[in-house]
């Protein structure tokens, strides 16, 4: 008996079973698709962060205290408690090096807008003249932005231009703290969750100093947010600055109350986390395909055991311990090849109706799927071996009794 004939004859028993065979199959199904929509949505999730990090600037880099949890105290997380500070001596020792394309500094606090008899709480950032012509180049959407003589006036990021009934024009009336603001201009929107410009209200520096003034030591200021010659080297500059401030706030490496954020930093942070997740991910829906394997190992035992008379007829004829085994085996691994290209289907139709339909991003890797399904026939080969191994034991003359 050949493989051909081996074929044939699996495909013709499960043919004739067919609610154990499609019960036996969703099982390797579901934790195949699994496998690939997880891995797929994180690493979809994945591009998504490095294309967020182009936006951020590979030659930019960001100074801010440490967190009490030793993270940065930009972005996301700037009104952590903080246990350190930056001050104007700081941001001057760091201007001196050569290096530097575009430098500002930053001040920042959460606070109160008010606008036509409504308020929220919003994050508002001091910043100098100029940070968006280089340091952060985004788009204006209506108006124009800082100049270095303005004073009392506001830019808004995209959101908050539009948080209240009625969105917030150019030269409209702002209230931060009870003090009166003009909108000089509204930024278009950007998306990007790294530098969350969106959210943001930005003021001169000297406003923000005033605005915040009851929580601020002398001299002191949020972040430190800096653009880099075209060829400079990134980590080069960002250790000489890690050095420059060590020394400056006589501190330890162990002892740090700062963060130097570069891309490369921000990017190893998520892959990390990112590679941690899919490994979760993927541990938790390889049950399903262990379930999966057990249910092979099921409906192949049960099939030995029904067929302990054909097993009989078939050695009493000439077939030999080695053919008997192989033919369970193939049956097995049909089963799980059919599961597992029955799961990539599914996964793949799923994921382009994610991808489609709500937009969200989903990343058909090659590998994952060519992977998965010599893993789904494996997987059948070993969850029939010792069920074919027991069919290859049965001795013919007791089988042909056998009822």
């Amino acid at each position: 008996m050949d493989l051909t004939e081996m074929l044939k004859y699996s495909f013709d028993y499960l043919q004739h079973h067919k609610l154990r065979t499609f019960l036996t199959v969703l099982g390797i199904v579901v934790g195949i698709s699994s496998v690939i929509l997880l891995v797929g949505l994180v690493q979809g999730l994945k591009e998504d962060v490095l294309k967020q990090l182009e936006d951020f600037g590979p030659r930019t880099i960001i100074i801010a205290p440490a967190t009490a949890s030793g993270g940065s105290g930009f972005g996301g997380s700037t009104f952590s408690t903080t246990r350190g500070k930056l001050y104007e001596k700081d941001y001057d020792r760091i201007n001196r090096l050569p290096e530097i394309s575009s430098i500002t500094k930053i001040i920042s606090g959460q606070t109160t807008i008010g606008f036509k008899n409504e308020s929220i709480s919003a994050s508002v950032y001091g910043i100098e003249a100029g940070l968006f012509d280089d340091t952060v180049p985004v788009d204006i959407d209506s108006g124009r932005f800082l100049e270095p003589a303005d004073r009392n006036v506001a830019g808004l990021g995209w959101t908050i231009s539009t948080s209240f009934k009625e969105d917030i024009q150019t030269q409209s009336s702002i209230f931060l703290s009870g003090k009166k603001f003009k909108v000089i201009g509204v930024l278009k929107e950007t998306g990007n969750s790294f530098a969350p410009i969106d959210n943001v209200i930005f003021i001169p520096i000297d406003d923000a100093r005033d605005l915040f003034n009851e929580t601020l030591l002398e001299g002191e200021i949020t972040a430190i947010r800096l653009t880099l010659k075209e060829g400079s080297d990134v980590e080069a500059v960002s250790d000489e600055i890690t050095d420059a401030l060590l020394a400056s706030h006589r501190v330890t490496e162990d002892e740090k109350d700062f963060t130097v954020v570069t891309a490369k930093f921000i990017n190893e942070r998520f892959s990390s986390v990112l590679d941690l997740l899919t490994l979760f991910l993927s541990a938790i829906a390889s049950i399903s395909l262990i379930v999966g394997g057990i249910g092979i190992a099921n409906t192949m035992f049960m099939s030995v055991l029904e067929r302990r008379r054909e097993i009989g007829t078939m050695k009493a004829i000439g077939a030999t311990t080695e053919q008997i085994r192989n033919l369970f085996m193939v049956e097995s691994a049909v089963l799980g090849l059919a599961g597992g290209a029955l799961g990539i289907l599914s996964a793949v139709s799923l994921g382009a109706i994610l991808l489609m339909a709500f937009k969200i991003s989903f990343v058909f890797d090659p590998l994952v799927i060519w992977g998965s399904a010599l893993f789904s026939m494996a997987l059948g080969v070993v969850s029939g071996t010792y069920p074919a191994i027991d069919a290859a034991k049965v001795d013919p003359i007791e089988a042909l009794r056998y009822e």
